[in-house]
């Protein structure tokens, strides 16, 4: 057989593997078979002892990520790092460039310290980048030829081809891979945000002569923020506004179990100071490190319209009048919840006149910032609440486009809760 013959009938074999492989692109969605299949196809069409595959790590090293060969190669589970530059695959994944190397010994660039531990003898070497989108990936190599003594040009041709395909392999199961775990945060955050739906108000009393009205809207899937409103009589409603420092998923957690607590707190005729006090104690020592919670505490008399308020560092809250004036309220506050082991909580007392409406808030809604990196603050909330209100819910409505209209394509800064009551 002439020479050009045998290297028509190697290219026709590496051809076909490449068919096989571009077959492996649409079949294996598990990068577990993806690998070794990529290695099994390269060594039977390669006709070579052994091939490995290495892919860029976090440092930007090659990390062994799967291998095949006889005895004396590292299996797929041997931590090996080739740092950029160093060695045969190191050069080729520093320049981005395929190497044919006929004599390892022979090469200066070859790195024999594997060869000694291993008691494998590297001849050979056919080393390609792994490249997509003119980003190196990685880097696929195949060592000696097992009828020939070195690879040849031909060689080198083909398994590029056949590099640039595997790494077509490589990158759509890698785009499977983060899709499915972009689905599977998508539903834990989908089902958290269930989880804590379930801890706020289903629904808020309305009486004949009392309205409140809500918003909630985390900053990102599931906050810190919380608000409730607890009837325990016909004439006795306590209603809360919380915010636990930071966001997210522990935020989240400890939002849950600190209005848990409070639930159980509540009782009949008990104060707001009291209840502060109880839940504070309750809550000291068991916070994770550095979070803490800011809470307004109230309780609203409704035959007489008779409030009274204890807050644990949170925003003081609004009062409007029937004329439309508002008011901050200046509540003398005490630390957050959860710092100290004891609280010097503090009352404050108003009466609520017809069609006049308390507004609780979080700090999300002074600390809503537009593009320019200004605050909407007390005085523009002030402003927006400077009006006459029909209702608990016209309220809610003029604060929430308020803070949309001066946010406006900026993302929330934080969670946005507010509560309002009124008696008419």
């Amino acid at each position: 057989m002439s020479a050009s013959l045998a290297i028509l009938e190697r290219q026709l074999t590496v051809y076909k593997g490449l068919v096989e492989v571009s077959a492996l692109i649409n079949s294996i969605t598990d990068s577990r078979e993806l690998l070794p299949a990529i290695l099994d196809v390269a060594r039977r069409v390669m006709d070579v002892e052994a091939a490995s595959l290495f892919l860029i790590g976090p440092d930007g090293n090659l990390e062994l990520a799967s291998a095949s060969g006889g005895p004396g190669m590292p299996v797929s589970d041997t931590k090996i790092t080739v740092p950029r530059g160093r060695g045969i695959a190191g050069w080729v994944l520093a320049n981005s460039q395929p190497l044919l190397v006929p004599d390892a010994y022979a090469d200066p660039r070859f790195f024999p310290e594997v060869d000694k531990k291993t008691g494998y003898r590297t001849r050979s070497i056919l080393c390609v980048p792994l490249a997509r989108k003119d980003q190196v990936i990685g880097v696929l190599q195949v060592l000696n030829p097992v009828r020939r003594a070195a690879f040849d040009g031909a060689d080198l041709e083909a398994f590029t081809a056949y590099a640039n395909l595997a790494a077509t392999a490589i990158d759509k199961l890698r785009t499977i891979e983060r899709q499915r775990e972009q689905q599977r945060v998508a539903q834990e955050f989908a089902f958290a945000r269930e989880i804590q739906a379930s801890f706020l108000p289903q629904s808020l009393p309305q009486l004949a002569h009392v309205q409140f009205a809500a918003l909630y809207r985390p900053a990102l899937n599931v906050g810190g923020d919380f608000y409730d409103v607890v009837e325990l009589g016909p004439d006795e409603i306590y209603f809360v506004v919380g915010d636990v420092s930071g966001k997210g998923m522990p935020a989240a957690l400890l939002m849950a179990q600190a209005l848990s607590i409070l639930r159980l707190i509540l009782k009949p005729a008990i104060s707001p100071v009291a209840a502060m006090a109880r839940w504070n104690a309750m809550l000291s020592g068991h916070t994770i490190r550095g979070m803490f919670i800011t809470a307004l505490l109230g309780r609203l008399t409704v035959s007489t319209g008779h409030v009274e308020l204890c807050s644990a560092g949170h925003c003081h809250p609004f009062l409007t009048s029937p004329d439309g004036a508002c008011t901050e309220v200046k509540i003398a506050g005490s630390p957050p919840l959860g710092l100290l082991p004891e609280l010097p909580a503090r009352a404050h007392s108003l009466t609520l006149a017809p069609h006049a409406w308390l507004v609780l808030y979080s700090d999300g809604l002074v600390e809503c910032f537009n593009a320019a990196d200004e605050p909407l603050d007390t005085a523009g909330a002030r402003q927006l609440l400077t009006r006459k209100f029909g209702s608990a819910a016209d309220v809610i409505d003029v604060l929430n486009r308020g803070e949309l209209d001066h946010r406006q394509n900026a993302e929330p800064h934080d969670d946005l809760t507010i509560l309002v009551l009124g008696v008419s």
